[in-house]
């Protein structure tokens, strides 16, 4: 008998000696296939990791190589046997959550390469070693964020390519399918924010561009254009605050909703289509807005959904907007609304280059596609009517969070592009601010001459110490001029929203008068630095003349931009006040006078000392 199981122990060895590395792969699949279905394994996880096999292969073949003998087990193996060690053997908390995962990482790389170990001369010890280093993910990352930095050859080496794709196919497994089983039941839009940027922080950019394709729900679709924003857009732009969005009347909300059932009856991507042929009847869709909605993202069932839940995010109240939330560790007011179109805008202008000239093709699109596909859901005669003034409401109200980030960041050609279109905003107050924005910057530049001529000759020194302070408040008061061009935008939008197209509900006389309030705050901001800087180009005129002779062209300039600013938003503060209601802007009627009277004994002054010159 002993010698019988010799015999058979020696067959037995060599005929596993004797595998190809073919018959050695099926093997290891079937064995690693067993072990998914062991007692104490997870629920559905031969699923799970068939699903993360065929990502793996799929992402390799993208990336123009098929998948090798080492990912195809690693890649199987995901989730190995992952119940064996109870999340209840460790205590609660975050440390012990850790260890528990590393014990738990650990023990699945160990499982792995003893089910793989007797076909190590068939594999190659050097295979099962990498295989098990896969599976307990001992193996460096090579995200995008590694990638980006440095630039050098080296950077872009750094990390494990057949790893990175595994932890690729894991984060699109989850994207795809366990958002889809409920993953978001029970978890507010700050936690899944706070998830998808983790989740996107951990891919490549081939992932990324997977994770664009893929279907979501509106909810969903909004957390992750959010997260994506929050990594990917300047840190300049995520700490803008986020500003008001205008509280539509339960009436117009109401026609929203209805209209709003009606457009996407039949699908989401139905809506969305009609959208598109809209849109492709706008002049230049072919030339610009075309290759600007190429991006993946921008299909016409994620156009509708982003409506969809944009709709569903609208504010009853101003009020609603003041609650913070909590959102990656950063304070943020509570109006997803906002949030959500900054972060769209953000990615929209970096990814693809919108421009603020795009907005009002796309708003009237958006109006004509609501209401012959929405109409139908409301009656009465006028209901054709009721439609359009809601659309256009809402669609002002997007554009009044969108219009002011583009605004600030369009180059001088596109924002003069965005001037000539039929949307209302950029107007006189935001050219009068970049206007007087564009002065301020002549003074100060003439006061940099100044100081640089004194400090390469060693002339004395004399008003330097004051022309530093200066220059410091001109650009001070520069960036406060080219936020008031955005602030003035966002107050216009919101007065068409809230007040012209919005007639519903006996607060809207209120509501006028909040947003008209807004409308005449913008000029009147834009003619007081304005003017603070015509005074201190007044003042430089004589400094300039004596220390950079050839710089008093650019402060005549600037000076007299300047002027031309202050008096434009002073004409503009004027025609919102006319009618207005003396109790309601009694304070801005008096701060009007007082800058008409301040703005005329400047330009005196003013005049006197380029006479000088």
């Amino acid at each position: 008998a002993a010698a019988a199981a010799v015999v058979v122990a020696g067959l037995a060895w060599r005929k596993l000696r004797g595998r190809s590395e073919e018959e050695a792969v099926l093997e290891a699949l079937k064995r690693i296939d067993r072990a998914h279905q062991a007692p104490f394994s997870k629920p559905n996880e031969l699923e799970y990791c068939a699903a993360v096999e065929r990502w793996a292969v799929r992402l390799r073949r993208l990336a123009g190589e098929e998948i090798s003998t080492t990912l195809r087990l690693g890649a199987r193996a995901q989730h190995l046997e992952r119940g064996a060690i109870p999340r209840k053997s460790y205590p609660e908390g975050r440390d012990p959550y850790l260890r528990w995962r590393e014990a738990v990482k650990k023990r699945q790389g160990q499982r792995v390469e003893e089910i793989l170990s007797d076909l190590a001369s068939s594999l190659g010890r050097s295979s099962v070693s990498r295989v098990k280093g896969l599976v307990a993910k001992s193996l460096p990352l090579r995200p995008h964020t590694a990638m980006s930095k440095g630039g050098g050859s080296d950077s872009l080496q750094a990390g494990d390519a057949e790893m990175q794709c595994i932890e690729d196919a894991a984060c699109l497994v989850f994207l795809e399918q366990e958002l889809k089983d409920g993953f978001a039941e029970g978890k507010d839009d700050a936690k899944m924010v706070d998830i998808f940027q983790k989740t996107w922080r951990k891919m490549s950019r081939l992932a990324h561009e997977q994770a664009l394709t893929l279907e979501y729900s509106p909810r969903m679709l909004g957390c992750i254009a959010m997260a994506i924003a929050e990594v990917e857009a300047p840190p300049c732009e995520r700490s803008r605050s986020l500003l008001p969005v205008p509280a539509l009347s339960e009436e117009t909300r109401q026609v929203l909703a209805d209209t709003w059932a009606c457009c996407i009856s039949t699908s989401y991507a139905d809506w969305g289509e009609a959208w598109y042929e809209e849109l492709c009847q706008s002049p230049g869709y072919a030339d610009e807005l075309g290759k600007v909605l190429s991006f993946p993202v921008c299909r016409a069932e994620n156009i509708a959904k982003t409506v969809a839940e944009l709709i569903s995010l609208l504010p009853a109240t101003e009020e609603d907007q003041t609650t913070a939330l909590d959102i990656g560790g950063a304070s943020a007011p509570k109006s997803h609304f906002a949030q959500l179109l900054r972060a769209a805008a953000l990615l929209a202008q970096k990814q693809v280059g919108l421009r603020l000239r795009h907005l009002d093709p796309l708003r009237v699109a958006l109006v004509a596609a609501a209401c012959k596909k929405g109409a139908a859901g409301l009656s009465g005669p006028d209901a054709e009517k009721r439609c359009s003034r809601a659309w256009e409401a809402f669609s002002y109200a997007v554009g009044g969070q969108i219009a002011p980030l583009l605004m600030l960041s369009d180059p001088t050609e596109d924002f003069a592009g965005a001037v000539a279109t039929a949307l209302p905003t950029p107007g006189a107050v935001p050219c009068a601010a970049l206007l007087a924005a564009n002065g301020l910057g002549l003074v100060e530049m003439s006061l940099r001459i100044v100081q640089r001529k004194r400090q390469g000759t060693g002339l004395p020194s004399g008003g330097e110490a004051i022309s530093s302070e200066v220059v410091v408040e001109l650009g001070a008061w520069r960036s406060s001029a080219c936020r008031a061009a955005g602030a003035d935008a966002h107050a216009y939008c919101g007065f068409l929203a809230a007040a012209v197209f919005d007639t519903g509900g006996e607060e809207r006389l209120a509501r006028r008068a909040r947003w008209t309030r807004r409308c005449t705050k913008q000029p009147l901001i834009v003619a007081d630095f304005a003017l603070r800087g015509l005074q201190a180009a007044e003042v430089a005129v004589d400094q300039v003349k004596a220390g950079a002779r050839s710089a008093i062209g650019d402060l005549i300039a600037g000076g007299s931009l300047l002027l031309e600013s202050a008096r434009l938003a002073l004409k503009m503060a004027d025609m919102n006040l006319e009618g207005a209601s003396k109790g309601d802007m009694e304070d801005l009627l008096q701060q009007a006078r007082e800058l008409h009277e301040h703005c005329e004994t400047l330009a005196g002054a003013w005049h006197r000392a380029v006479g000088r010159s």
